[in-house]
């Protein structure tokens, strides 16, 4: 087929203007084709390195404020377990206290009724020797009596 002439004399001055522009159109090209994957691999490269340790960064911050939340509170029921026990004691040492101080107020009575009855028993047992002699007295006065009068 043949081409109309403007278009083949355009086409015949781009000829020799074309041998100018295509070897640095073929260098841009070329630049683009080698540059571009590149660039692309480094974009990728970077995603692909910078993405995880992001993500494992992250996940250490997550990990690590978890620990220390559950430190925290392990701290802090660990305090209270102990002011717990503590407290329990003091108040075992108080009755224990109280206990003792109950048991030697009644020691102190139990001795005083001990003692109440060991005066009560001198006190009989005096009573008794008090009427053993009046009684002897009065088989002493008895025997010496004549026995007439009697």
């Amino acid at each position: 087929m043949l081409l109309p002439g403007s278009l083949l004399d355009t086409l015949l001055f781009l000829r020799p203007l074309g041998l100018l522009i295509a070897p640095p159109l073929l260098g841009v090209l070329l630049l683009v084709v080698l540059v571009l994957p590149l660039l692309l691999l480094g974009v990728l490269l970077l995603v692909v390195l910078v993405l995880p340790l992001l993500l494992l960064s992250v996940l250490l911050l997550i990990v690590l404020v978890l620990t220390l939340l559950l430190l925290g509170v392990l701290l802090l029921v660990v305090l209270v377990m102990a002011l717990l026990l503590l407290s329990l004691l003091l108040l075992l040492r108080v009755l224990l206290l109280n206990l003792l101080l109950l048991l030697g107020v009644l020691l102190l009575i139990v001795l005083a009724l001990t003692l109440l009855l060991l005066l009560l028993c001198v006190l009989l047992l005096r009573v008794l020797l008090v009427v053993l002699v009046l009684t002897l007295l009065l088989l002493r006065v008895l025997l010496l009596l004549p026995r007439g009068l009697l």
